[in-house]
């Protein structure tokens, strides 16, 4: 199912077999949300990047699937719906690999371009039933390939060995992000338990691009900050995996892309 503006966007669409026209013109509702079709570069030896349509969640958010993923993990597109002023995501798959930063990402990411500095800002107000690799934030992006450069701040399951009351995990705030491409790895979680709402942020100065937290929205705090070379324009928006099929959701709201400090 495929539909935007307010609705879910992210499986692939398909022309029916037969519509209706006017005049000799088939009509197609679907035909509006589909875009262009984006293939990521890999390295030499690399399977190809899986090619899926590019969809307009909302005017101006285009929702793009990128690659395989580490163990081609992933296998199913995200999901993106926009409605009363909120951006709900699903994901049963993919990820953004952490252990080494030449190996490729695979995710889906509703999106929209930056010239310059600038920052993306989220309210979360819903992260649930994500595997326990799985997570959902905001991200900014040099480019919309598997080994793109990028920060992304997000929540994610706290790997806590104490039990919980409700049998579950607690949730942290984290970073993933790749400088270059090599054998570093990064990937940093906060200590302390977060619960929602928080508020995530990304921002760039120059060179530097610094990844936030917060729980009221106000006081920020720090959770990295790194020289990462990006061009002068990059993409900023909203992305969430999950692993094994187990779907997990989060809703962003209040989201802002600011250009300039």
């Amino acid at each position: 199912m495929t539909k935007c503006s307010g609705r879910w966007a992210g499986t692939a669409v398909r022309r029916p077999r037969s519509a209706r026209g006017t005049g000799g013109r088939s009509v197609w509702r679907g035909l509006a949300c589909l875009a262009v079709v984006v293939t990521g570069q890999v390295r030499a030896g690399d399977p190809p990047a899986a090619a899926f349509a590019a969809l307009e969640v909302t005017p101006g958010w285009a929702l793009v699937q990128i690659g395989h993923g580490e163990q081609k993990r992933f296998t199913s597109p995200l999901q993106a719906a926009f409605e009363g002023g909120a951006f709900t995501l699903q994901a049963a798959s993919g990820a953004l690999f952490f252990k080494r930063s030449d190996e490729p990402d695979g995710f889906g990411f509703v999106n929209q371009p930056l010239e310059g500095d600038g920052s993306i800002t989220a309210k979360v107000t819903r992260f649930e039933s994500f595997h326990h690799w799985g997570g959902a934030g905001v991200m900014m992006r040099e480019e919309n390939t598997p080994l793109g450069r990028y920060m992304c701040a997000m929540l994610e399951t706290s790997h806590s060995k104490e039990p919980q009351a409700d049998a579950g995990h607690t949730m942290a705030a984290s970073i993933r992000m790749r400088r270059e491409v090599g054998p570093e790895g990064f990937r940093v979680q906060r200590p302390d338990t977060v619960t929602l709402p928080v508020w995530l942020k990304v921002e760039r100065h120059g060179q530097q691009v610094s990844g936030f937290y917060s729980p009221e929205g106000k006081e920020w705090k720090l959770l990295k900050e790194a020289a990462i070379p990006m061009g002068a324009k990059v993409h900023v928006g909203l992305t969430a995996w999950s692993r094994y099929n187990i779907k997990g959701m989060a809703t962003f709201e209040d989201v802002q892309v600011r250009s300039g400090r």
